[in-house]
């Protein structure tokens, strides 16, 4: 390319040739020029690639070096020796080395791996890669899972979220929620709810919410649920219990951590909203038959959006054409089924 612009000026002086030497010093003084109004505002003066190329072809075209006057001689000779080696250089590709890059899919499916197992190792990755017909080594799976855990993208320890749903066929959770009478006593509802089905399969009302109470509830519930079984509760003083001694595994929350025992505190937020929020309460008759009735709905009737809009319990469907509705709670809700054929 440096040569092409060089043949290009010599041509140019050629034909110019009797004023060749004054057509030189001038396109050197105009690219000087150019070049020093572009320092203005800077602190040195810039060069860019086409500034470089020009001052090299007329160098090579009518030897300019001794009359540039921005640079030094040795700069614009170092330019045409750099510019030399580019040109016979810059379309050599380097040597590939190593292996072929691992993809950037297969590189995700590792992480995936990982994280949605955290007890596999990189053996296990790697046979299960190879059930999909992806060879890799030990070391390259090693590799990436280190990259990625530099990133901070593999997850350190089994999450919350993971336990709750290894262990939803024997995980349940107990609570108490308050409900307050117009004539200012406070009663206490406790509940036990099944995390797979989101049944209530033990509720009960009190006015002394101890560890005797407590205590008397799991008695009966250990003797209904398939043991051993995970209880998650609060830190409240009542649940300090023994459960080992009714075969029933406690799993504590951290405190002020409600997300910790989150479905039994969206089951609270329901009964509340649907049915004791809408009630003046009197007595605690009134409250115990406003809880039957309601969690008779809601194991039984109510739909429910955690799994899947199903019904937790056993529900009895008619085949007919006719729809049936049934009142709920005084007409507060209702239920509404196909009438048996």
């Amino acid at each position: 390319m440096v040569a092409f612009f060089a043949y290009f000026i010599r041509l140019i002086l050629w034909v110019f040739r009797s004023k060749s030497s004054l057509l030189c010093e001038i396109a050197l003084l105009r690219k000087e020029n150019d070049i020093l109004l572009r320092k203005i505002g800077r602190k040195r003066i810039y060069f860019n690639i086409y500034d470089k190329l020009f001052l090299v072809a007329l160098n090579k075209a009518a030897a300019i070096k001794e009359r540039i006057t921005i640079i030094k001689p040795e700069t614009l000779l170092y330019w045409q020796r750099a510019m030399i080696k580019r040109f016979w250089t810059f379309k050599q590709e380097p040597a590939k080395r190593g292996r072929k890059p691992v993809a950037t899919d297969i590189k995700s499916l590792i992480l995936s791996m990982k994280n949605d197992n955290l007890l596999w190792g990189i053996k296990r990755i790697q046979g299960e890669l190879l059930k999909l017909d992806i060879t890799l080594d030990t070391k390259t799976i090693r590799n990436i899972l280190r990259t990625f855990r530099q990133k901070g993208k593999v997850r350190r320890s089994l999450t919350w979220n993971t336990f709750l749903k290894a262990q939803a066929h024997a995980l349940f959770a107990m609570d108490f929620f308050t409900v307050d009478t117009i004539l200012n006593k406070r009663l206490y509802v406790f509940a036990i709810i099944a995390h797979n089905t989101r049944e209530i399969v033990r509720y009960a009302v009190t006015e002394n919410p101890v560890k005797e109470f407590v205590r008397q509830q799991l008695i009966v519930f250990s003797e209904s649920v398939r043991l051993p079984a995970y209880i998650i509760h609060d830190n409240a003083s009542m649940f300090n219990v023994d459960c080992s001694a009714y075969d029933l595994v406690p799993v504590s929350t951290f405190v002020e951590a409600p997300n910790m025992n989150s479905i039994m505190e969206r089951f609270v937020g329901s009964i509340r909203r649907e049915a004791l929020d809408n009630f003046l309460i009197i007595s605690r008759n009134q409250v115990q038959r406003i809880i039957d009735e309601y969690i008779e709905f809601y194991n039984c009737r109510r739909p429910h959006q955690g799994i899947e809009q199903r019904v937790p319990g056993p529900m009895m469907r008619g085949r007919g054409a006719t729809i049936s509705i049934a009142p709920v709670l005084g007409g507060l809700h209702h239920h509404c089924d196909r009438a048996a054929a």
